[in-house]
Parts: structure tokens; sequence; C-alpha cells
């Protein structure tokens, strides 16, 4: 995949992530002593605990949104585009309704990325929304 975690270029090693003797886990994925996966050890800022959290982040993990072996997003989420990737929960019916609700969320245009606004989507500490 053109955007992967750097394990060809020696930065990081397969063992970082998996236990190669073996674990009760699916894949062989190491675990924290919280029982989170080991994502966090790397990507720190992005574990919390925050007073908003993304629902899919606390519930499902890393993997409901990235591919962690690698892919065509350099995120590496599991779509090209992260508005498709947002969409897939966050149905265009879910907020068009909305009182308040910008034209702007008009997501058939795609001429607006919901990260702009939405900046802090694995969880905030300030905005319900995740705004900055």
């Amino acid at each position: 995949m053109p955007f992967h975690h750097r394990v060809n270029e020696g930065l990081i090693r397969c063992s970082d992530c998996h236990n190669v003797h073996g674990t009760v886990n699916e894949k062989q994925v190491r675990m924290s002593a919280t029982q989170n996966a080991v994502c966090f050890k790397c990507h720190i800022d992005k574990e919390g605990p925050f007073v908003f959290e993304h629902e899919a982040v606390k519930i499902e993990g890393c993997e409901s949104c990235h591919v962690t072996h690698g892919g065509p997003n350099p995120h590496m989420l599991k779509v090209s585009n992260v508005n498709l990737l947002c969409l897939q929960c966050h149905t265009q019916s879910s907020f068009s309704k909305a009182p308040g609700t910008p034209s702007f969320h008009n997501q058939n245009t795609f001429f607006q990325a919901c990260t702009l606004c939405h900046s802090q989507i694995h969880g905030s500490n300030f905005n319900q929304f995740f705004f900055k």
C-alpha cells in the first residue's frame, strides 16, 4: 500500500505490535496493561482519556477507522477520502436537520473535509463536537 507503518524502512518491527510467542488475542496483537491495543505506545496523543470521547475509538478501537498494515490514505484510513469514512457512521440525515447546522455540511459537494472543523476526532477535552 502507498501508506504503511515503516517496517520495511527499519523504523519499527513486527514484534513492536505482535507477540512472536503468541497471545490469546487475535493475530497475536500485543495489549497494554489496560487491555488497549499497543497503538498508543507510539500514538500517545490519541489515547486520552478525553472528556468528550469519539465512541468509535472507545468501543471499536483504532481499527474502526485505520488499517494497521497500510492503506490508500496518508493517515492509513480504510478509505482514501476522510469524508467517505466519516459518512459510514455519520449519515447525512444524522446532522442535516439539526438546528443551526451550517449549509456546508452538505457533503454531496465534497468541497469540505470533516476534519477541517472537527479536528480533534480522536477525542477532546474542550468541545463535544471535536472542534479545536
